[in-house]
């Protein structure tokens, strides 16, 4: 059998904040199914949370984002 590959940049910021997003969604979607309310602020506070989070990591250069000047652009 073949290994499944992934193709995550763990290196940038978009795919973190999609990555949690889909999972903020998925959970809220598999709970609302089982008939468990979720109150919307409790989820704009954690989104809110991750993004801080995610943007710290940006500003202290451990994450990158899409408009960061690669190497071969410096020509």
């Amino acid at each position: 059998m073949n290994k499944l590959k992934l193709n995550f940049n763990v290196h940038s910021a978009g795919a973190w904040t999609t990555l949690v997003g889909a999972i903020l969604a998925a959970v809220t979607g598999v709970l609302g199914a089982l008939g468990v309310n979720i109150n919307s602020d409790i989820l704009t506070t954690v989104s809110g949370a991750v993004t801080a989070v995610i943007s710290l990591l940006v500003a202290l250069g451990i994450l990158v984002v899409p408009t960061d000047k690669k190497e071969d652009d410096k020509k």
